[in-house]
């Protein structure tokens, strides 16, 4: 197989754990993070997501073109709502868009939203007017200006938002046989959880781990996350695939 893909937040959590499973497949991986990474088998180069300059220097040591672009490193609303957005949303659009030419015909992006992107639907006219700015500074610029009234908190706005750009790149992939998806975990065991859990509540947080009887391992989240980068679902496109062990099923149907 040894494709070439590019990753980002390969140094920890979801993003490690897929790292070390697709060089156990063979493949070529280079990580893009703001930290340096732990396995000496991947190729990591830093980038801080929040920065376009740094975005920019990190794709100009990117040479040739690679199979799959995995946009996986995200931080929780704790981190403060410009940061959220900048790394959760902007940085990943920018770099993507930095990088679509790189993709080869008959690639794939996949993006890891949450859980949390489920409800993206209550705020589609919004993501259409945010999604509509051209640039980084633009993009920023349109939420500092409608923060206040998109009724909800930066990091469920940021990740629904990437439920819908993931959707609107699939249309840009067709030509080139590219499909975009996205992956949605639900609570992981990540050096990230106690954040996420503050952000969420205490009992919210043991409510809805409570459903499942425990939260994902990464390597559980690791697992969607390389079908679709290895393109082993050639039909799948423009989804939103929520990896959750059941917790979306038991509030829609109430068996929870």
């Amino acid at each position: 197989m040894n494709k070439k893909i590019v990753m980002t937040g390969g140094s920890s959590g979801i993003g490690e754990a897929t790292a070390k499973k697709l060089v156990e497949h063979g493949h070529h991986v280079i990580s893009l993070d703001i930290k340096a990474g732990a396995n000496p088998e991947v190729d990591h180069r830093l980038c801080d997501l929040s920065a376009p300059s740094s975005i920019d220097t990190a794709v100009s040591t990117l040479s040739g073109t690679f199979s799959a672009l995995l946009n996986i490193a995200g931080v929780p609303a704790r981190h403060g709502a410009d940061l959220t957005m900048k790394v959760n949303l902007f940085g990943l659009r920018y770099l993507t868009e930095q990088v679509w030419d790189k993709i080869e015909e008959g690639g794939t992006v996949v993006n890891v939203a949450s859980l949390a992107g489920n409800n993206w639907r209550k705020r589609r006219g919004l993501y259409k007017d945010l999604l509509a700015t051209g640039s980084f500074a633009e993009g920023l610029k349109w939420w500092r200006e409608n923060a206040d009234k998109i009724g909800t908190d930066a990091y469920v706005f940021s990740k629904e938002a990437v439920v819908v750009y993931t959707m609107m790149l699939a249309g840009k992939g067709i030509k080139r046989n590219i499909t975009v998806n996205d992956v949605g975990p639900g609570p992981v065991e990540t050096p990230l959880l106690p954040d996420f859990t503050l952000d969420t509540g205490e009992d919210n947080m043991a409510a809805l781990i409570d459903i499942t009887g425990r939260a994902a391992t990464p390597d559980e989240i690791a697992e969607a996350v390389i079908v679709l980068a290895e393109r082993r679902m050639s039909w799948l496109n423009g989804r939103h695939i929520v990896v959750d062990g059941g917790a979306t099923a038991a509030y829609s149907t109430g068996w929870a």
